[in-house]
């Protein structure tokens, strides 16, 4: 018996001593989103209201709770495989409508150790990820694109190379920047040209170099949580993630290691615990049937009103730390 214990000490200290042994992070934490359909028309007959549900990936949904004035399902998006919440209601004739819906989730920070990620040249890829090698209405895949993508993984003979290559290229030459029209579209040649956006002109650049290299790249939306005990959430986030035969997919964070530099090298391959991805991918088509075009990207509900889309709806997101 002591030989035993001896042995696994010996190799729990091997472990830590080469990396193996890492100490994963996990919040839990819940979510609600509050939303108020305004001005409905007095003969209005039917609202229908769309919005995504939390991802599974390296998060558990514990609980979800959805108050609702009338049926909801769920449904999912052909394209993304998104799970997307329904809900269809009639006129109370109140001039409003209001659904909330309340998760309580544990996200786990999604930790790779360099030392794991092996490159190779194999650049053959699984049906499912193709489509991720195409592009979107705004991550387009232009001549531009396609030349600054050949310029920036020049000598670099692997996805894993080319990768990081890419995500150092958008991190020096972009600016985190909200003054300037236009931002927030996702939109790679207008990120191309002007060089500055938020956490979606980041991503949708990085997304397209990385398809213009033959890398499959996806685009992923949410909310950053904040540190204090309960907080309102003011805006989504969005990070992206690459695949890599023999790994998955991996994530980077450009948009955060722009705002902090020390974490450069992490948010490649790295994401915190303090967030909450809700849909993948760019053009998202609802399900079942209503009368919009694709949407361009997908974090704040959908609503229409006797088949007519509206935009008129307050929005209050908050979170508490449990």
């Amino acid at each position: 018996m002591k030989k035993l214990l001896i042995v696994v000490a010996i190799i729990f200290m091997v472990s830590v001593i080469s990396g193996d042994a890492r100490d994963i992070k996990s919040q839990i934490f819940s979510l609600t989103k509050t939303f108020i359909i305004k001005a409905i028309p007095h003969d209005a007959k039917e609202i229908k209201f769309w919005m995504p549900y939390p991802l599974v990936n390296n998060q558990y949904i514990i609980r979800a709770d959805f108050q609702v004035p009338g049926t909801y399902s769920f449904v999912t998006d052909s394209k993304h495989n998104n799970k997307i919440f329904c809900a269809v209601c009639k006129n109370e004739k109140k001039g409003f409508l209001k659904i909330s819906a309340t998760y309580e989730i544990e996200r786990k920070e999604w930790l790779n150790n360099p030392k794991d990620l092996h490159d190779t040249d194999q650049v053959s890829y699984p049906k499912e990820v193709l489509q991720y090698l195409e592009g979107s209405t705004f991550a387009i895949i232009s001549p531009r694109i396609r030349e600054l993508a050949k310029k920036i993984t020049a000598g670099k003979k692997t996805p894993l190379s080319s990768a990081r290559t890419i995500y150092d290229y958008v991190l020096e030459n972009m600016e985190y920047n909200k003054a300037v029209p236009g931002w927030g579209n996702g939109d790679s040649e207008r990120a191309c040209i002007i060089s500055k956006g938020n956490c979606t002109d980041f991503h949708s650049l990085f997304n397209s170099l990385a398809r213009a290299s033959n890398i499959p790249a996806k685009f992923v939306i949410g909310f950053s949580i904040p540190k204090e005990k309960q907080a309102e959430i003011n805006g989504y986030h969005c990070w992206a993630a690459f695949y890599l035969n023999k790994h998955g997919w991996i994530p980077v964070d450009i948009a955060e290691a722009w705002k902090n530099k020390s974490k450069r090298d992490y948010y490649f391959g790295n994401l915190d615990e303090n967030r909450i991805g809700f849909t993948v991918g760019r053009d998202i088509i609802l399900n079942p049937h209503s009368n919009s075009l694709p949407l361009n990207y997908f974090i704040y509900p959908y609503v229409e009103i006797d088949g007519q889309p509206t935009a008129n709806i307050e929005i209050s997101i908050a979170s508490k730390l449990l």
